[in-house]
């Protein structure tokens, strides 16, 4: 999996909003997705923002197909897909299922008090079909088809333009369906052909676990201070020794996943180079660089600055 922290998010769909012709920075400022307290929140009520972004989005722009037509301004490199995905949803359920040579991605994005604009689904299907083109570097690969959970708009015909495949609306999921064969030519693998065997490990994934979950929070709640125990509990509501008997059963403890979560964040904002050193220690919890700097010699055995100076950990 790969995280990724509220601002790289935030950054992230403001990247691809650059050549929309809107006033983003407004736009975002109108949702409470400012760079600073308005990402110091828990991913649901973050999800709930960027909700209320698309709709500004749509009232602003006046056009109900703005997620179909907002696309990135350059190719994507392979980050994996449920990767893309991540960056620019804060939560995201997702299944894997294979099925008679296809492979069907269903997504649920979650709000709490909010409801999913089907603008959001639109251009996270259009990123993850982005991500599967440049990865198998074939700008003519399609999915077979796409479901929509949303009633069929009065523009239908324009989605399965974009899409290339039939797409049906008033579906029980969100789901987009691939051919075997192109999620092959797109799995990263060093060049080498990719077997049956690994695509069929891939379609067989299952859900993200307890740890999965508990690491979600982690990242969103990171960037206001070390994350406490109790406050995680709460918010999957569970006991605390309930949370600490789950952690144990998929083989960590709490502590031990805030260190390799910001571990992973470390590596990944280290590697992109786009924060300070003293801004990136602040957005993982510590409470000085000097603690960051630290955990950076245990964890990779090198200063963050040697890192950043383009040493890979």
């Amino acid at each position: 999996m790969t995280y990724s922290s509220a601002l790289h998010l935030v950054r992230g769909v403001k990247s691809r909003l650059a050549h929309s012709g809107l006033a983003a920075d407004q736009l975002f400022e109108m949702a409470g997705l400012n760079e600073g307290d308005g990402l110091a929140c828990d991913a649901l009520t973050l999800s709930d923002r960027l909700s209320h972004l698309w709709e500004l989005l749509v009232e602003h722009s006046n056009d109900p197909l703005i997620g179909l037509r907002i696309s990135t301004p350059h190719r994507l490199g392979w980050l994996g897909v449920m990767g893309h995905i991540m960056l620019v949803s804060p939560t995201v359920q997702s299944t894997i299922e294979r099925c008679h040579g296809h492979t069907r991605v269903a997504l649920l994005l979650p709000g709490l008090n909010r409801v999913v604009p089907q603008q959001r689904y639109d251009f996270v299907w259009c990123v993850l079909l982005r991500t599967l083109r440049c990865a198998s570097g074939r700008d003519d690969a399609n999915p077979v088809a796409v479901e929509y959970a949303f009633p069929p708009p009065a523009n239908a015909h324009i989605y399965e333009q974009t899409f290339g495949c039939p797409v049906r609306f008033g579906m029980p999921n969100n789901v987009m369906e691939f051919s075997d064969a192109d999620l092959v030519a797109a799995l990263p693998n060093g060049g080498m052909p990719v077997s049956g065997e690994m695509l069929a490990k891939l379609a067989a994934a299952e859900p993200k676990g307890f740890r999965g979950r508990v690491q979600e929070l982690l990242t969103t709640m990171l960037p206001k201070g070390p994350p406490h125990r109790d406050s995680v509990a709460v918010q999957l509501m569970v006991s605390e020794r309930t949370l600490q008997r789950r952690l144990a059963e998929e083989g960590t403890s709490f502590s031990q996943l805030v260190d390799d979560t910001r571990r992973e964040l470390a590596r990944q904002s280290l590697a992109a180079g786009d924060l300070s050193l003293k801004v990136l220690s602040f957005q993982l919890g510590f409470s000085e660089p000097s603690a960051f700097y630290r955990a950076c010699k245990r964890w990779f055995g090198m200063t963050p600055s040697t890192i950043a100076g383009g040493r890979t950990p």
